[in-house]
């Protein structure tokens, strides 16, 4: 009897590095997995198929790659606009960090790496208090806006993230964004470039 088989394949930083198992990316992409298994069984049990499924984990290179298999895909013009809107949506939120004076603000396209995101904006703060100001900024034009709301964290971390679907923002503090150097890791990413870049960066 022939299986229906759901790939997954993880970064390896997820898997090998210990100090990153507990990271919020990990845990998000830990439970987008667990989301996208829960999703397929029910799919298949809807259909009354009996599911039996293999779960393969295997880490890959040094620049990550996350692949998710699915029968479930859009036309080429669907994808192309989700992709717009999501990058719309990205550039506004880059923008909200800008304004709160964020530091090398960073919008990666990983929707070729990951499966389960299509934008990451990457931005430096330099207090805790800075990260809630950008956090509640970006929260509330999410919501008033797109009518978006972000999952993740709900007070500020050193690594502080916010999960809008196809958007995941990352605010970090200057030790733990060189730590963790999340632009080498998906050094494939294409990153977008932004309307201000050319503005006079700002100094502490």
């Amino acid at each position: 009897m022939a299986h229906n088989q759901l790939n997954i394949f993880i970064p390896s930083f997820a898997i090998n590095a210990g100090t990153l198992i507990s990271s919020p990316l990990t845990q998000l992409g830990f439970r987008r997995i667990r989301h996208s298994f829960d999703e397929y069984n029910q799919s298949m049990q809807t259909q009354n198929f009996k599911l039996s499924s293999v779960v393969s984990c295997r880490a890959i290179g040094s620049h990550g790659k996350v692949v998710f298999r699915s029968k479930d895909q859009k036309t080429s013009g669907a994808e192309i606009d989700d992709d717009a809107e999501s990058l719309t949506f990205a550039v506004a939120m880059a923008k909200v960090a800008n304004e709160v004076k964020a530091a090398d603000i960073k919008v990666l396209f990983v929707k070729p790496l990951v499966y389960w995101t299509r934008f990451f904006i990457i931005a430096t703060a330099f207090s805790r208090p800075q990260i809630d100001a950008i956090r509640t900024k970006m929260a509330d034009l999410a919501e008033e806006k797109f009518g978006k709301i972000p999952n993740g964290d709900l007070k500020p971390n050193s690594w502080t993230l916010l999960d809008f679907g196809d958007v995941v923002v990352h605010i970090f503090l200057p030790p733990q964004r060189e730590f963790y150097n999340l632009e080498e890791f998906y050094g494939n990413a294409k990153s977008i470039e932004l309307p201000f870049e050319d503005e006079k960066p700002f100094l502490r």
